[in-house]
């Protein structure tokens, strides 16, 4: 059905991932896994098949099989809506329920993706990465390191397809592509997918999100452009040292080192620290989506000092401050730590050379050793 419709349409070729695209064979499934984006963005058309949902239904309806398909959980049919320009959906009887466009409003509602992601593709990269990550919250895979691959057209980076080492792992290489192409503060701006502390101390982490799932109320959460972002806050934070609020990427994924807006919280070396983001509408400037700053509710995270730098801490909670809360911040360069797992990685690394040396190592030469430093002491 799928072929006369093409022809009926005046298409000369059709791609259906089921079948075009060899499931034993490796590279051709990294090839759709990777360009799958892109062709759904090249195509004339999308048909979308919904084998659960009547024909005889009206999809406006609350009730609706429509809005309770299980096409509008899968993880790799975010683009699959998204990328095309025309969309058409049809019921199992392959009578036809809709477009995109015309239902564009009702799969707002089921999705909670912004309407003119759905009727302006080319649009979609103007949206601030939290908005973006916001979409893929409640869609489900078989294999979840896939939460992560289905996202990468989405942010125009590329990993390499591995399997076996899980969704944060992979979501953390994921959102250090993305900070090599964007000064976009938002993909700091998430809360804990929990949603609760696992004790009543602060506890910290990296500042990177572990999944997706972190920015699942994050649809309203707007990216504040540099340029007016740099201006503000030489307007109205007086600092002796520093000027402008920077982020640099440092060229380990120790963290990251950055001059931000900062207060002090207490005597233990916390910090509040505002993000160039904030929460309210989005607005449309004509070349991207962003925030209203005098109406703005500004992010705010917590950090710790610890050894390795600053820690994010609280990170069940995304606190938001007034914009006339602004004054009483001063910009400060700080080091901030990314993620938890890297250093974690390398205390494992020292403990595993102790040990190996422990084991490999003679005790009689254990002893020389350490008497010679005695000596040399």
């Amino acid at each position: 059905m799928c072929c006369e419709l093409a022809w009926q349409d005046g298409l000369d070729y059709v791609w259906i991932d089921t079948c075009c695209a060899d499931a034993n064979s490796s590279a051709a499934r990294t090839e759709a896994t990777t360009l799958a984006y892109t062709w759904f963005q090249q195509a004339h058309a999308c048909y979308v098949y919904l084998d659960d949902v009547d024909g005889s239904e009206d999809p406006r309806e609350g009730h609706s099989k429509f809005r309770r398909s299980r096409w509008f959980g899968r993880t790799w049919t975010l683009g699959e809506l998204l990328a095309p320009k025309h969309v058409f959906f049809f019921a199992k009887d392959w009578t036809m329920i809709g477009t995109k466009a015309g239902l564009s409003s009702v799969i707002s509602e089921i999705t909670g993706i912004h309407e003119d992601a759905l009727n302006y593709p080319e649009r979609i990269p103007s949206f601030s990465i939290a908005t973006r990550m916001s979409w893929a919250k409640d869609r489900t895979s078989t294999k979840p390191e896939d939460k992560v691959y289905a996202l990468m057209g989405l942010f125009g980076v590329n990993l390499p397809i591995l399997y076996g080492e899980g969704e944060t792992k992979t979501f953390l290489k994921l959102q250090n592509e993305i900070l090599k192409t964007t000064d976009d503060q938002s993909i700091f701006a998430w809360r804990s997918a929990s949603g609760t502390s696992a004790s009543s101390e602060p506890h910290g982490s990296g500042l990177l999100a572990d999944t997706s799932k972190c920015f699942a109320n994050c649809r309203d959460v707007q990216q504040i452009p540099y340029d007016l972002w740099s201006e503000h806050c030489a307007k109205h934070i007086c600092s002796r040292n520093v000027v402008n609020p920077q982020l640099d990427i440092l060229p380990s994924c120790r963290g990251i080192q950055a001059t931000l807006p900062v207060r002090q919280r207490g005597l233990g070396g916390g910090l509040d620290v505002l993000l160039a983001c904030a929460r309210g509408p989005a607005v449309w400037n004509g070349s991207e989506y962003v925030a209203n700053l005098n109406k703005a509710d500004l992010i705010c995270i917590r950090l710790q000092q610890s050894y390795h730098g600053y820690e994010r801490v609280d990170k069940d909670r995304l606190e938001t401050v007034g914009i006339d809360a602004f004054k009483k911040f001063s910009l400060q360069a700080i080091h901030i730590c990314s993620s938890q797992s890297f250093l974690a990685g390398v205390s494992d690394y020292r403990n595993w050379l102790v040990n190996s040396l422990l084991y490999i190592v003679p005790p009689s030469i254990l002893f020389l050793m350490y008497q010679s430093r005695k000596v040399s002491l």
